[in-house]
C-alpha cells in the first residue's frame, strides 16, 4: 500500500527587533505544507511570501515566487523510505540559518522572544537541513529583509493517493 506523506509545519514569524528590517513590526502564524496538488499539467504546492503575507502556487508561472516552501526530503530507512520536512527557497536567493534548537516549546519561545538581532556568524543556505519542532530559524528574504521563525509543530499525515 502506498501512502502520501504531508508534512505540516506551524511557524511564528516576526521581524520585531531585527535592526536590518525595514517597515512596521509584523508578527503572525501560518501553516506550511508539502502537499502537492494537480494543476492542468503538473503538480504544484503552496509557498509563502513574507513580503506580501500571501500563499502562492509553486511552480506556477502566473504567481510570484514565494519566499519559502516546505520540501519533503525522502530518506532511506532500511528497505523503505520516509519523508522529512525541510525549507527551500524557490528563487534560490539568500537563505535560511538555524539559530537554535530546543527540547521544549517554552525554551524555544523564550529564545525566540529574546532574539533581537541577526548574528554575523550565521551561515545562510538555500536548502535547510531537516526541520524539527522547537527550532528557531532566520531567513533572509529575496527583498533583503530578515524573518525569524519558531517551528511549533511538525506533523506527517498519511493519504491514500500515493507519494507526491
Amino acid at each position: 500500500m502506498i501512502y502520501r506523506y504531508v508534512v505540516l509545519v506551524v511557524l511564528i514569524l516576526a521581524s520585531a527587533g531585527c535592526k536590518m528590517f525595514r517597515g512596521p513590526d509584523r508578527t503572525g502564524e501560518f501553516l506550511l505544507s508539502s502537499e502537492r496538488f494537480l494543476g492542468n499539467v503538473t503538480y504544484y504546492q503552496f509557498g509563502y511570501s513574507f513580503e506580501d503575507s500571501e500563499f502562492y502556487k509553486f511552480p506556477y508561472e502566473k504567481d510570484p515566487l514565494p519566499d519559502i516552501i516546505n520540501e519533503g526530503y525522502r530518506v532511506l530507512i532500511g528497505e523503505g523510505t520516509i519523508e522529512l520536512p525541510g525549507f527551500n527557497i524557490p528563487g534560490q536567493k539568500n537563505g535560511f540559518a538555524l539559530a537554535g534548537a530546543f527540547e521544549t516549546l517554552d525554551d524555544a519561545r523564550s529564545f525566540y522572544n529574546g532574539y533581537r538581532e541577526v548574528e554575523e556568524q550565521l551561515q545562510f543556505v538555500t536548502l535547510s537541513d531537516t526541520v524539527e519542532a522547537f527550532q528557531v530559524w532566520v531567513q533572509k528574504t529575496s527583498a533583503g529583509n530578515y524573518v525569524k521563525m519558531l517551528v511549533k509543530e511538525v506533523a506527517s499525515l498519511e493519504g491514500d493517493q500515493g507519494n507526491k
